[in-house]
């Protein structure tokens, strides 16, 4: 009985530690910057045995996420993106990608999302050359592009985040209008893919029948789980994005900074069933394209409970209404806009916009006096 006991403790304490070596891989990938994880997923799908797994057993597929998409700058690669750096080589860069392009328009759009954007499973090379009427080679050069875009998405599409405030951003996505609501286009391919989904009833029988090997099924099992963390990332960055498009739809159709809502990176968590620090480590360095071209850290959609009381404070003495008195303002935020805050906090909030109490703004001439 004792031994039977110890065998349980031991392996409680094996499931453990295995719990926290996902959790410490998963908080490490987080804070993997983007150029770095896209590096990784490309590899990752470039391996024999994943292009196996995909495209002829179909063990492995993609699922993409909901309201997303690929950007559309891709399919507008040209001089001006790249413009101004003297870091890489620009000409070999882009000596083939002109061609390329014109490949990607001749197979039309729709071909190239399906065959080779969002590839439908246990399609050959062989299918997507007479489906698209491409050579192999043709075939092989749009591949190359998607990885090199992939790898290179920052390059393509830099943030001017980076240069205005001295921190590194990444631009993971632009907020484009769709038919039905906002749509998240991600820049870097892998994304846009979505998620893998793994069919591991199909991998057993596989392996059962013998078509997969016992040398191989280690390495395998090596890969599902690479494939399950590269998963927690996308699964964490996008639930993140759809959160803040949700939450912040009024800014997103008004571009009018103050509609950005109180928004907490709590309330975000507890929303999609998150951690907190998770939400923190996969906001960090990452920013979003608006829909009217303005960039903004993802970390500016969480404006601090202070700053945004301060704004309406700001809305209501701007608006030239007379308030006779610091609780005379608070009445009307809780009225106006259903926030609650002490008399004390408007008076803090007053002083810091540098607007005199209410017995001193009536000795002050008005602005219709001023004009008269």
């Amino acid at each position: 009985m004792r031994k039977l006991e110890i065998q349980r403790e031991q392996a409680l304490q094996a499931r453990q530690e295995f719990k926290l070596i996902m959790r410490l891989e998963q908080a490490g990938l987080l804070e993997m910057p983007e150029e770095e994880f896209n590096r990784l997923t490309t590899e990752v799908e470039s391996s024999p045995l994943f292009r196996k797994l995909y495209r002829k057993d179909g063990i492995i597929h993609y699922q993409r996420y909901p309201k997303t998409d690929f950007s559309p700058r891709f399919y507008q690669l040209n001089e001006e993106i790249v413009a101004g750096t003297d870091t890489l080589d620009i000409d070999s860069l882009l000596s083939n990608k002109g061609d390329v392009i014109r490949l990607i328009k001749k197979i039309g759009l729709d071909n190239f999302k399906r065959y080779f954007l969002y590839p439908e499973p246990r399609v050959s090379i062989e299918e997507v050359t007479q489906e698209c009427n491409l050579e192999l080679a043709e075939v092989e050069r749009i591949d190359s592009l998607i990885n090199e875009f992939s790898i290179m998405s920052e390059f393509y599409n830099p943030s001017v985040l980076s240069s205005e405030h001295g921190i590194h951003y990444s631009k993971v996505a632009s907020i484009e209008r769709g038919a039905e609501g906002f749509i998240i286009s991600y820049i870097s391919p892998p994304y846009a893919r979505g998620r893998y989904s793994i069919d591991y009833a199909r991998f057993e029988e596989l392996r059962q029948s013998g078509v997969i090997t016992k040398a191989e099924v280690k390495e395998i099992r090596q890969l599902f789980k690479k494939l399950e963390l590269i998963n927690r990332r996308k699964d964490t960055v996008t639930r993140i994005l759809q959160g803040i498009v949700e939450k912040q739809a009024p800014y997103f159709e008004s571009g009018n900074g103050k509609a950005i809502l109180p928004f907490s990176q709590k309330e975000l968590a507890e929303r999609i069933g998150l951690a907190p620090s998770s939400i923190s480590r996969a906001i960090s360095g990452k920013s979003l394209e608006m829909p009217w071209g303005e960039e903004k850290a993802l970390k500016d959609f969480f404006p601090r409970p202070r700053r945004f009381r301060k704004e309406l404070v700001r809305q209501l003495l701007e608006t030239g209404e007379e308030f006779p008195s610091d609780e005379a303002i608070k009445a009307e935020l809780e009225q106006k806009f259903g926030v609650s805050i002490s008399r004390r906090l408007v008076a803090s909030l007053r002083k810091e916009l540098k607007i005199p109490a209410a017995w001193k703004r009536g000795r002050q001439p008005s602005k219709k006096a001023k004009g008269g």
